[in-house]
């Protein structure tokens, strides 16, 4: 088991940390969602990633989720940031990533890098991603 130093010098201490080190193309631990490969599976991280910087922008309360009317409101702020983000629209995106993608980032937005990797149920699901996707050239 690591320790607190250990785990926050790995994952990053809070989501702005995460951000911070995905935006200077740093590697980063995230979990994996697509399963497809790896170019499926960056455009997922690219999208979390920026639907996360949208999050912490506009500081959502997460408490209030749990109505439906509030979270369907905030959501709807979300989707259409995603419509409107120049990033995520260049991507070509299915659904399925879509959804992915903002089912990971409000994973780490409510939990943070160190617990979201500490989760049992995503233990083997942990890879290392950059928004720098490797190159031959």
């Amino acid at each position: 088991m690591l320790t607190k130093d250990e785990q926050e010098m790995l994952y990053g201490n809070d989501i702005n940390e995460w951000l911070k080190r995905w935006d200077e193309g740093q590697s980063v631990w995230s979990i994996e969602m697509g399963g497809f490969g790896p170019g499926y599976e960056q455009a997922i991280q690219i999208t979390m990633a920026e639907i996360l910087r949208h999050l912490i922008a506009e500081k959502y309360d997460i408490t209030n989720w749990g109505k439906t009317e509030i979270w369907e409101k905030d959501r709807e702020k979300i989707k259409q940031m995603s419509f409107n983000n120049s990033v995520i629209k260049s991507l070509g995106l299915s659904g399925a990533q879509w959804g992915a993608a903002m089912s990971l980032a409000l994973y780490f937005y409510r939990k943070n890098p160190i617990g979201v990797m500490n989760e049992e149920t995503v233990k083997d699901r942990h890879i290392q991603v950059s928004r720098v996707f490797p190159s031959n050239s």
